[in-house]
């Protein structure tokens, strides 16, 4: 005579224990996207770093230094390297979350032959400041030369706000 074991209470044990691990990896995934999602990224860097590249390929390209660069002034500087400084409207924010500024000088004595800048002027007030809740900025220096092979200095300076959106 054969005796037959019940394979039911073994199988209700089994179950449970599968409902444990899909509740512990559901709990898993929900906590790792909010985590991911809860929060925004800070790329003001990011966003310094494009703007004073994007301003160091207005004004030079290969090294060599654009021939309108004389001609640069605050009236046509965002026109003239094609940018725009106007920023999403979800903060009351009026346009004034970046500021740029070049100095053109000349690489042998220092002299300053062009200072152009745009955007809030008082962005730059704040920069000594490191904190999470003051405007990040970026300084850039290069080199270029001109078709007679003249030697300039570019200096770039960008400093980006927008902490509402970015820092929390």
């Amino acid at each position: 005579m054969s005796i037959q074991k019940n394979k039911k209470g073994a199988e209700k044990i089994l179950s449970v224990y599968w409902f444990a691990i899909l509740l512990i990896v559901a709990g898993a995934i929900v906590y790792l996207v909010s985590s991911f999602y809860g929060k925004p990224y800070d790329v003001r860097e990011m966003e310094a770093r494009l703007l004073t590249d994007k301003i160091a390929n207005c004004l030079s390209a290969g090294g060599n230094i654009k021939e309108n660069w004389q001609g640069l002034n605050a009236d046509n500087f965002l026109e003239e390297c094609r940018l725009v400084f106007t920023v999403e409207d979800s903060y009351g924010w009026d346009d004034d979350q970046y500021y740029a500024e070049i100095k053109i000088s000349d690489f042998d004595s220092g002299q300053s032959l062009n200072e152009v800048n745009a955007g809030n002027p008082n962005l730059k007030l704040d920069c000594a400041v490191d904190d999470k809740n003051f405007p990040l900025c970026l300084e850039r220096s290069m080199y270029s030369i001109d078709k007679a092979g003249k030697q300039y200095k570019i200096s770039i300076f960008a400093a980006v706000r927008k902490t509402e959106k970015n820092v929390q």
